[in-house]
């Protein structure tokens, strides 16, 4: 899991944004990149069934009754829901938004297995890997359109990640990623905040919005500036430095969490079924399913014009279905039900398949998440290390929205907010530019401390008894925490921490396997103090010389500051390097 943080030159880079809501890809040629950074290809891919094109599309996936891969994006959207149409769909796979999985749990196994959208499973390694292969097919066939001959050792790959996400989730989407057919050794990861950022540094101020219009490529060195990425499912925010030259520090560590835009969609399911009950509603989910995605496409493009200052009411497009199904089992229609009076009263009126609502309604669909989000911001700015931060750059899908904007806005009318004109292309274009320069980064904060569980000399009145272990009439603390890096450390890009020396346990050990543990508390004793997790057995190193048996001794570096952890070992007694590697997706304990 090793990653090379200066890449060679390749003659194009292709970034894939795997995101939440929205996918995409797009390329670049070193020749074009040179003379314009900006001059960027992706794909124009239609919308479903609505007007208009964009350079992302749905992350949705389709696998058959028999697991194997039909579709992606708006096209498994649009197959899915003609096989609903149909009842054909029942043994048919449908994932919907499940990037999420990856975040949502602290660490990641390779078995990892995901529900589809009626609780069948599949492996997650299949589902990611298809749909990177899919994305990464769609790609190549469009530089074939353009006779385009290129080599697949000629193109460096980008694929973005939350820079809030674990070390196993980043692993997970890099094996995704090789059994998609991406090599390892031509992949860098990069971290979405970062991406936008790079990508917004090089925008001409005619392509910012706001009120105090400025490029971050004029910023003076020192330069402190918040990068607010609103996602389709998580905020990933993160504090940038500029340094002398042009290059990026960051001075405060990523964070964020799952408030992105798809907590207004769930607002607005929690509405409906407030409205007509949760009964109905899950049975409009299960018998009509195309309805259904029909009713999260509308949802999705309306949210997106709810503003701050409109006071008109709000049409909903509602599929006939639901009163249908209504009526069916309360015996009534919605209409009359509503206007009989509920806890909405006049402020809300069904009139055929639209739902009309007061705009105060449709606002409060966004108030949870936009509060959430601007407290957290809020709490980012009182920590010291982020002292003259005046900027706030917002970027993602979300920041779209004007909702978001205003939210922003308001809570802090003395920062100085930019938005790039294409938010939500932000992270997808700076990734290829990224791909082009990976060391723009000078060096990012630590999130976690790391350490390695080791036996230790036991401490008689300090250590606990419990952990008192006699190994050849040598009394050891077992679980000590061995620490590398401290959480809120600054490491340069590609930084080796000090090096710890190790041994085996047996004599005629030929390989060390060592737990990593993270946690957020700074100077832990034990690894199982309270907030430890166990990364699982993942670092081994190679000790093929059994000469020396047990006072053999290796010396062990973990290197940080690039978007992925890396390790480098050697033979205490000889020098050499020898073989390690890191492997966070293995948890059999």
């Amino acid at each position: 899991m090793t990653q090379s943080v200066s890449t060679p030159a390749k003659l194009l880079v292709a970034a894939i944004d795997f995101g939440t809501t929205f996918s995409g890809y797009a390329f670049a040629f070193r020749n074009d990149y040179v003379k314009d950074p900006l001059k960027i290809h992706g794909n124009q891919w239609t919308i479903g069934s609505q007007a208009g094109v964009s350079l992302k599309t749905s992350t949705c996936a389709l696998f058959n009754p028999q697991g194997e891969f039909d579709s992606f994006g708006t096209q498994a959207e649009d197959r899915y829901g003609d096989l609903a149409l149909e009842e054909n769909h029942h043994d048919w796979y449908y994932f919907r938004r499940f990037k999420m999985i990856l975040y949502n749990n602290q660490t990641v196994a390779r078995d990892l297995a995901m529900e589809d959208d009626k609780g069948n499973t599949l492996p997650a390694m299949k589902v990611f890997a298809a749909c990177i292969k899919y994305l990464r097919e769609h790609m190549m066939d469009a530089c074939s359109t353009r006779r385009v001959d290129i080599e697949d050792d000629e193109i460096q790959w980008v694929l973005t990640v939350p820079a809030i996400w674990t070390d196993s989730a980043k692993q997970f989407m890099r094996e995704a990623a090789t059994r998609a057919g991406i090599r390892s050794d031509l992949l860098v990861i990069a971290l979405e905040p970062e991406a936008a950022s790079i990508y917004c540094k090089h925008l001409p101020v005619n392509k910012i919005e706001g009120d105090n219009k400025k490029s971050l490529d004029s910023f003076s060195p020192g330069t402190k500036y918040l990068v607010l990425d609103a996602g389709g499912g998580t905020i990933d925010i993160t504090v940038q430095e500029v340094q002398p030259g042009g290059l990026l520090r960051e001075v405060y560590k990523a964070n964020g969490g799952d408030w992105g835009g798809t907590k207004v969609d769930e607002a607005f399911m929690d509405f409906l079924k407030d409205i007509v009950g949760e009964s109905v509603i899950e049975r409009f989910k299960e018998e009509h399913r195309c309805d259904y995605v029909e009713l999260c496409r509308d949802f999705e493009i309306k949210k997106r014009t709810i503003t701050p200052d409109m006071d008109q009411k709000v049409t909903f497009k509602i599929p006939i279905a639901i009163n249908e199904l209504y009526q069916e089992m309360k015996g009534t229609s919605i209409r009359n039900s509503t206007s009989g009076g509920n806890k909405y009263g006049s402020r809300i009126a069904w009139i055929g398949d639209k739902l009309r609502v007061d705009s105060e309604i449709a606002k409060d669909l966004f108030k949870v998440t936009c509060a959430s989000i601007v407290e957290h911001v809020y709490m980012i700015f009182q920590q010291e290390e982020v002292d003259n931060t005046e900027t706030i750059l917002m970027v993602g899908g979300f920041s779209e929205s004007p909702m978001l904007r205003s939210a922003v806005k308001e809570r802090f009318p003395e920062k100085r907010v930019i938005i790039p004109q294409e938010a939500g292309l932000s992270v997808l274009k700076g990734a290829v530019i990224f791909g082009f320069n990976t060391t723009v980064i000078a060096s990012r904060i630590c999130r976690y401390t790391y350490g390695i569980s080791v036996y230790d000399d036991f401490r008689s009145g300090v250590d606990p008894e419990d952990k008192l272990i006699t190994i050849e009439d040598r009394t050891f603390c077992k679980d000590r925490f061995s620490k590398h890096a401290e959480a809120g450390q600054s490491m340069d890009v590609g930084e080796a921490t000090e090096e710890k020396t190790y041994r085996p346990t047996r004599p005629d050990q030929t390989q060390i396997t060592l737990k990593v543990y993270v946690t957020e508390d700074r100077d832990p004793v034990y690894t199982d103090d309270p907030g430890c997790t166990c990364l699982g057995p993942s670092l081994t190193v190679d000790i093929p010389d059994t000469t020396g048996g047990l006072k053999r001794k290796i010396g062990v570096k973990l290197i940080f500051g690039g978007t992925e952890l890396s390790v480098e070992a050697r033979i205490m007694k000889t020098g050499e390097t020898t073989s390690a590697s890191l492997d966070f997706l293995n948890h059999e304990m």
